[in-house]
């Protein structure tokens, strides 16, 4: 059994450190306190997170070693995964690593426009994310990170490993 996490950045707490925004997160923060999400793996993969982001140089999906050293500025959520379903979603993620950041998405479900569709070869954090989770799960249609909040994904993956 793997220990994975999905690692939800708070905003809110980020600030009340003094740490400035950028500006994804001054427009997601609008609607929602959560405006980042990270897959942690487990220690079998010496717990190297995965996104996709806009910070530093990567502008799209990454790996990235993060220590989590501001605990209050993450919220974790385990992710309880046999070793096959984590090594699906290692495999996800290198299936998308590279692939650029969908900043006209998450303009349209961080405003609630709803008319932009996700771009199909770009990810922004939540939709790169979700393709992990989903994949490893085995999770149809019904969940769609791509359309979701990282805050709507966190109790949407709650609800659903509560019910297994």
């Amino acid at each position: 059994m793997s220990n994975c996490y999905g690692m939800y950045y708070c905003a809110k707490q980020a600030i009340l450190d003094g740490k400035e925004m950028t500006s994804i997160d001054k427009l997601i923060h609008k609607f929602s306190y959560l405006t980042h999400v990270e897959f942690r793996f487990s220690e079998r993969y010496h717990g190297i997170s995965f996104s996709s982001t806009m910070q530093g140089d990567y502008h799209g999906c990454r790996f990235l070693d993060i220590l989590y050293s501001h605990p209050l500025r993450w919220v974790p959520q385990l992710l309880p995964m046999t070793d096959e379903q984590e090594d699906i979603a290692w495999e996800e993620a290198h299936r998308i690593e590279g692939s650029k950041y969908d900043m006209l998405a998450v303009t349209g479900v961080a405003t609630g426009i709803g008319i932009v569709k996700p771009d199909p070869d770009k990810y922004w954090c939540n939709e790169a994310y979700g393709s992990l989770v989903k994949k490893s799960y085995g999770w149809g249609d019904e969940f769609k990170p791509d359309t979701q909040l990282p805050i709507d994904t966190f109790f949407y993956i709650h609800r659903l490993l509560g019910k297994e």
